[in-house]
């Protein structure tokens, strides 16, 4: 029989999941000073490595709350692909720093999931916040001044009320179940391998190698450590649901590309495409798995959680210290579209690796192989598949919050990154909150405004750097939270920065 407690303590955002996405918004959150309880029904902290692929957009994030040199400490960079058919080498992409001058971070970098959550929460723990562990949101209501949540934990139940609610708790969702939100899409009918093993060969060590056969593909990345590997396969036709590795050994010894000495971790798994046709209901947010699920391909998924993280956090900050709700409405409308797009873009692409017509074999096995080394070689082309890949090309140009241009930036574009004598124009977003960007002189009529609002003034020369970036000397760029450009204008105007300050900036304190 169960215990009901129904004066627990209220909180301002109740965050129901631990993974990734919910560290990561449980850690922005507490950083800005809002109270968070964050609560997951496993028994702690991920320890098997799952997603492993952090893109460079996920670095800057992490640069932002001052963990980037840590996360780069705890995993490794890989350098492009490396293509096999039948055992032989037959193409290779080299992205090394395939991104230099676009961020930071110019190359793909490996950091297994779990890495990822035991440094979010890490840092979480060191500013006094902490996860309820074996505690299990079971239901919700909602009405115009929050969210009452019922907690099960050891056999008691606890009534929870928050102002808002963020649903970070994975494709079961219990929170979109709750809200009756449907996961519109599908799912594979093939299904996949995935093992973490020790393994020696003739594998390129420092690229992730895909083997492509008739009927079958392999990919191995590589992990931190010596002669460590993720490797993802498809489960062969016929076989039962109680798959082991060493049923799957076969086809991996038939690449002749690796030979596993030991396996530390397998599981089996489907694959879906899917979005919610929701992210927003009143006071209730949902994030992560909990609001798409796709192919692995490309290493999206746990990245674009993190996305939704970072975008959600400040806005969720800023209603709670008085500005008006309509900022909190543009987290759908922002986010939605982009795992839509990412949805159908890994859709074909991993339609195409699954496809078993002799078509698309021959075009896996020999048109591919035969071109993909050529196309790839020029440098506009790496750095276009870089920036895909990066989510550096996230950008909200519909969003409510986007106004204006100035020079090739556009209000809702990421703010190009300029690399400077120390540092670079993104050390100040680890601020975390609204500033001005001036890349040249700022005009006396900008100065006293940003006194007035109270909003930082950051004066950058105009560099070379700056112009190849696509700033405009000294144009206004009124610059989020999350280091999304707001308002851009060639020329300040103080009448249209005070109508954008009033409807989106916080309120100035009396």
């Amino acid at each position: 029989m169960t215990t009901q407690t129904t004066e627990a303590r209220p909180t301002e955002v109740l965050i129901a999941g631990a993974g990734p996405t919910g560290l990561l918004l449980a850690l922005w959150l507490t950083r800005l000073g809002v109270q968070v309880r964050i609560v997951d029904p496993k028994p702690g902290p991920t320890t098997e490595s799952r997603a492993i692929a952090v893109q460079a957009r996920t670095l800057e994030f992490y640069d932002q709350l001052g963990l980037g040199k840590e996360a780069l400490a705890r995993g490794r960079h890989a350098t492009g692909l490396r293509l096999w058919t039948r055992g032989r080498a037959r193409a290779g992409v080299d992205l090394r720093g395939a991104g230099a001058g676009l961020t930071p971070h110019p190359d793909i970098f490996i950091l297994p999931q779990d890495q990822n959550e035991a440094l979010l929460l890490s840092h979480l723990t060191a500013l006094g916040g902490a996860v309820e562990w074996q505690t299990r949101l079971t239901a919700l209501t909602q009405d115009m001044g929050g969210v009452t949540a019922t907690l099960e934990r050891a056999g008691k139940t606890e009534t929870v009320r928050a102002a808002y609610l963020a649903g970070c708790d994975g494709a079961g969702s219990a929170v979109r179940h709750s809200l009756g939100v449907s996961l519109s899409g599908g799912t594979y009918p093939q299904r996949f391998y995935v093992a973490d093993v020790t393994a020696r060969g003739p594998l390129s060590e420092d690229r992730v190698n895909v083997s492509l056969d008739d009927d079958q593909f392999l990919a191995f990345f590589p992990m931190p450590g010596t002669d460590h590997w993720r490797v993802v396969g498809q489960v062969p036709a016929g076989m039962g649901e109680n798959v082991t590795f060493q049923d799957v050994r076969p086809q991996i010894d038939s690449q002749r590309i690796a030979q596993v000495s030991a396996v530390q971790w397998f599981s089996t798994y489907r694959v879906h495409h899917r979005v919610a046709d929701q992210f927003q209901v009143g006071r209730t947010f949902l994030l992560g798995d909990a609001a798409h699920v796709h192919s692995p391909v490309g290493g999206q998924g746990m990245n674009t959680g993190l996305g939704d993280a970072a975008n959600l956090a400040w806005k969720l900050a800023q209603t709670l210290r008085g500005a008006a709700p309509e900022l909190l409405a543009t987290y759908g409308p922002e986010r939605r579209p982009f795992a839509v797009s990412l949805v159908n873009t890994t859709d074909r692409v991993f339609s195409g690796v699954v496809d078993p017509s002799p078509l698309a074999r021959i075009v896996r096995t020999r048109l591919i192989p035969a071109v993909l080394g050529v196309l790839t070689r020029p440098a506009v082309v790496r750095r276009w598949a870089f920036g895909r890949l990066s989510q550096l090309l996230i950008h909200y140009p519909h969003s409510l919050l986007s106004a204006g241009r100035a020079g090739r930036v556009r209000g809702g574009d990421r703010l190009p990154w300029v690399p400077t004598e120390r540092g670079s124009n993104f050390d100040a977003l680890q601020s975390l909150g609204w500033q001005v960007h001036v890349y040249g002189t700022p005009s006396p009529d900008l100065l006293a405004w940003c006194a007035a609002r109270e909003v930082p003034l950051h004066a950058f020369a105009f560099s070379r750097a700056a112009k190849r970036a696509g700033l405009l000397q000294d144009a206004f760029l009124l610059v989020r939270p999350d280091g999304y450009v707001g308002l851009a204008a060639a020329h300040f105007n103080s009448r249209e920065a005070d109508a954008y300050a009033a409807r989106w900036l916080p309120p100035l304190k009396v």
